[in-house]
């Protein structure tokens, strides 16, 4: 059950997120329903801690932290109609529940079957994050092809079948903020993961963790600079080749060291 709270409330915080980009009523009926159904399963389980003499620890108190910041969006939502809050409240929520389901004794001896679904989260997460760069990163190829392409005096015959370079662009940012969501996640549940398994949330490894950490930042500057509107267009989609490349690099040598030190 903790895994399906912690799964509700981080599809919400994706869905706010956008919501904040993209005013889409699907973004919105996503994220709310979403909200709603963890926040009534929330109330649940925190019913039961708080009745079971067995429960221990500052853990569950930062649950109910996580609660009461939930109740208070949702009254402001149904005051006003209005998921802005929500872009911040939510993901904050979202992080103080993950980080309280990891103590072990929150949620009695359950918390230790945390452990499995933290860890598979993490994993799906980090491939959905690579599959999005992958992508960004082909269609960051074609954007720079046929940018010159339309620049040259001879453009090739297949030029046409590509999409327009606004499409191109807008697909970019998209599967950039998707991407840079889904890798920010998985490195807040592997943390959440550590800290159930090992008793520690971080540990800046200079092969396990210093590579996603650079990666990580890179996205973020790229994301950052196309929501400013400072990089838009060629220079965005050569930054974003250039870092795929780190990607595949940093990966490459974190599999290889880890082989080595084994």
């Amino acid at each position: 059950m903790v895994a399906v709270l912690v799964g509700l409330y981080l599809i919400s915080t994706i869905a706010h997120l956008y919501y904040l980009l993209k005013k889409y009523f699907l973004a919105s009926a996503v994220g709310i329903g979403s909200l709603i159904c963890g926040f009534l399963l929330h109330t649940a389980m925190l019913g039961v801690s708080f009745s079971s003499p067995s429960t221990r620890g500052w853990g569950v108190w930062l649950s109910a932290f996580a609660w009461v910041i939930i109740f208070l969006y949702l009254g402001v939502f149904f005051r006003h109609r209005d998921m802005s809050l929500g872009g911040f409240a939510v993901p904050f929520g979202f992080v103080l529940e993950g980080y309280a389901s990891a103590i072990p004794g929150v949620w009695g001896a359950g918390s230790i079957e945390v452990q499995g679904y933290l860890l598979v989260g993490h994993a799906l997460l980090a491939l959905l994050s690579g599959a999005s760069f992958f992508f960004l990163f082909g269609f960051s190829l074609m954007f720079v092809a046929q940018s010159r392409q339309l620049k040259s005096k001879r453009p090739s015959a297949w030029l046409h079948r590509l999409p327009s370079l606004d499409v191109l662009d807008d697909l970019n940012h998209k599967i950039l903020y998707f991407g840079f969501t889904f890798l920010t996640a998985s490195l807040l549940i592997g943390s959440m993961w550590a800290k159930s398994t090992h008793g520690t949330y971080w540990s800046l490894d200079k092969i396990r963790t210093l590579p996603l950490v650079l990666v990580w930042g890179a996205y973020g500057v790229l994301l950052v600079c196309r929501l400013t509107r400072s990089w838009k267009g060629n220079r965005s989609a050569v930054f974003s080749m250039i870092s795929f490349v780190a990607v595949v690099v940093a990966f490459a040598v974190h599999l290889m060291m880890r082989e080595v030190m084994s």
